[in-house]
């Protein structure tokens, strides 16, 4: 090892670099929808414009091209984070490429031949959401918004002769890691790469070395085989991160370079469990609706994606799931902040049954490029092939199998609602984890007390496999009651689910009121289903609190003054003494759902003279007690509980 990162360092002395350039295209553009034109700024959605929030049908935005003379003899890539649903992209009046019925995964047209380097280069997108029947969501079957444009980011990369396509890293508990690498110039059959990764929490480098590489026969990507002594383990409570750098050399320069991360994390089913790292646990988690804002729609700024994960940990999630693929920014917080999730194909609903050729190979299309794109979070820990599709048996199990050869290191699951109702004919039974969008007393029959019966009838056609409850909520106005009855809905719901063992976690939906084109409330770019826990722009509802309390894994079971008698006959009265400033805290591990050992926990409290003081709280098993005495506790006796990560768990 100590020979090759010699070899290294030698190499890179005489190396000339030329790294690659991503020139951001955001902001103004031009749009012409409707027979208007309009200025706008990119990532930008029309459907929360005025006179424009129903609209569904063409829209064209242009620009002119920043060309620089130095990205003569280069390679010019455009990329696109997402546009709905349709894109047909020009440059110079000719056609670059098209890519069409899928609004949610990114894509990449090479545009160095069109590229005038002695006038303008202007660039026009005429994109499309107009329902339809060849798109993924299907015509009017989606319960989300129909928000068209250029919604996330788009930019040019600039690169040499070796443009990197993608570098997936599979990393292994035991520190080895497979890093993948594919060009965009398929005949590329040899080439010289550098990888070096380094352990964000340490800043150590881990590994490095410079390699000629060439592919295995039938391979579309180089491999190169690293390793990391002692990986530190990923976890929601610790989402240790690995940075690696990757570049591609042709003769003296570089040619590409790629920057991403990856964590050692082992997620898995075992008997009626999850197990993450080894440890079998039992996870609640909230569902978020991306999109919901009618301030900038699916649009959404940086800041908003931060605040929303933010408030996700902040009520206890450990676990998500989304209907559609969010912007990759909202994965890289969750790989940091410590969320696990999973992303879905867009398939809601209709068509029942078989897809036809042509949806089949949108639904293709759609999966592959959303795990080229997103393979390397480790947050992620299964990919989704429909959500409340009946009768798709064969379909699913078909997609399934072109998902496990793209990736076969995560779940893959049918996402349904009427396993109660299915049993052995249910979907959700042909792949990796059976599944319920459960609404007992709600969507499926007004009588939620018949939740326990069902429970046992799906028990019957488990053979031993866990349920995982992905989908729980109470929908306004389609059910009325106000948030009041959200609240005794979700505590209903929540205790029944604890008490059956094999149920192995639970996604409750959702955390916002939530914009959709089929919403019962409001009009135009405010129309919605009122079924958060918080309003459209994420100020907390009493439910919000109410949730966060039953997600975390303490429950505060004794405050009290330390070394006092309590009174005879007077119900939580103490004989005290007021030079006696210390409490008697309590903290209770549940044991049902949530269940997971707490390691690197605080305890947080201001003291009687207004100092800081911090408790190190020892691991913690699910169901015991851990009695604390609090020295010079405040007058109010407040305290506060902060995982590893510094995220609050509870507060007294």
């Amino acid at each position: 090892m100590k020979k090759l990162m010699l070899f290294t360092a030698l190499i890179s002395l005489v190396l000339t670099v030329k790294a690659q350039q991503d020139v951001m295209l955001n902001g103004e553009w031009q749009l012409n929808i409707a027979g208007k034109d309009y200025v706008v700024n990119v990532p930008h959605t029309y459907n929360v414009m005025d006179g424009l929030e129903d609209y569904a049908g063409e829209a064209t935005y242009k620009r002119v091209l920043p060309i620089t003379p130095d990205m003569k003899g280069r390679t010019v890539r455009l990329h696109f984070e997402a546009v709905y649903h349709d894109a047909i992209v020009y440059l110079n009046g000719q056609k670059v490429g098209e890519h069409l019925n899928k609004g949610y995964t990114p894509f990449s047209f090479d545009i160095t031949r069109l590229i005038d380097f002695n006038g303008e280069n202007t660039l026009e997108v005429r994109t499309s959401n107009a329902y339809t029947d060849k798109a993924l969501p299907f015509e009017r079957h989606f319960d989300w918004s129909n928000d068209g444009g250029i919604y996330r980011s788009v930019k040019m990369h600039v690169s040499g002769k070796h443009t990197i396509r993608y570098v997936h890293a599979t990393p292994s508990k035991d520190g080895k890691v497979r890093f993948d690498i594919r060009l965009w110039d398929e005949r590329t059959n040899k080439m010289t790469a550098r990888l070096k990764v380094t352990n964000r929490q340490t800043r150590a480098v881990e590994w490095e070395g410079q390699l000629m590489l060439s592919k295995k026969k039938g391979e579309p990507h180089f491999t190169i085989d690293a390793a990391v002594k002692q990986p530190m383990l990923w976890h929601f409570d610790q989402p240790n991160l690995y940075d690696f750098i990757c570049e591609t050399i042709a003769g003296s320069q570089v040619s590409d370079v790629v920057k991403d991360h990856f964590g050692f994390r082992d997620f898995r089913i075992e008997g009626r469990s999850f197990v993450l790292n080894g440890e079998p646990v039992r996870l609640p988690g909230i569902e978020d609706m991306p999109g919901s804002n009618p301030e900038f729609g699916m649009a959404e700024p940086r800041v908003f994606i931060e605040k929303t994960v933010r408030v996700m940990k902040d009520l206890n999630t450990t676990i998500t799931r989304f209907h559609y693929v969010p912007d990759g920014y909202m994965l890289d917080l969750m790989d940091e902040m410590g969320i696990l999730g999973q992303l879905e194909l867009s398939w809601w609903q209709q068509p029942w049954g078989k897809l036809t050729p042509e949806l089949r190979q949108v639904a293709r299309e759609s999966l592959s490029e959303m795990i080229e794109a997103h393979y390397n979070h480790p947050c992620l820990y299964g990919w989704g092939m429909s959500n409340e599709v009946a009768g798709n048996h064969e379909d699913v199990k078909l997609l399934a199998d072109h998902v496990r050869k793209l990736d076969n290191t995560r779940i893959v699951d049918v996402l349904c609602n009427k396993i109660w109702k299915n049993l052995a004919d249910d979907p959700s039974l042909v792949l990796d984890l059976p599944t319920w969008n459960e609404y007992t007393g709600t969507w499926h029959g007004n009588n939620r007390y018949e939740l326990p019966l069902r429970f046992a009838r799906i028990d019957s056609v488990l053979n031993g496999r866990p349920l995982f409850i992905t989908e729980n909520g109470l929908c306004e106005p389609a059910f009325a009651g106000g948030d009041g009855t959200r609240i005794d809905d979700m505590l209903y719901h929540i205790k029944e689910w604890q008490k059956v063992p094999f149920v192995c976690g639970y996604i409750y939906f959702c955390v916002q009121d939530y914009r959709t084109q089929m919403g019962e409330e409001g009009l135009g770019k405010y129309r919605i289903r009122r079924h958060g826990v918080t309003t459209t722009d994420l100020m907390p509802k009493p439910s919000y609190h109410v949730l966060r309390q039953l997600m975390s894994p303490i429950e505060i079971t004794k405050v009290s003054p330390a070394n006092a008698t309590k009174k005879e006959g007077l119900a939580g009265q103490y004989d005290t003494d007021d030079s006696n400033r210390d409490a008697a805290v309590v903290l209770q591990v549940k044991k049902s759902i949530p269940t997971y050992i707490l390691r690197g926990y605080q305890l947080k409290y201001t003291d009687g003279d207004g100092k800081g003081q911090t408790i190190s709280l020892p691991d913690m098993q699910p169901g015991e007690s851990y009695p604390l005495v609090l020295k010079n506790i405040n007058a109010q006796y407040s305290f506060e509980v902060f995982r590893p990560n510094g995220f609050s768990v509870i507060k007294y």
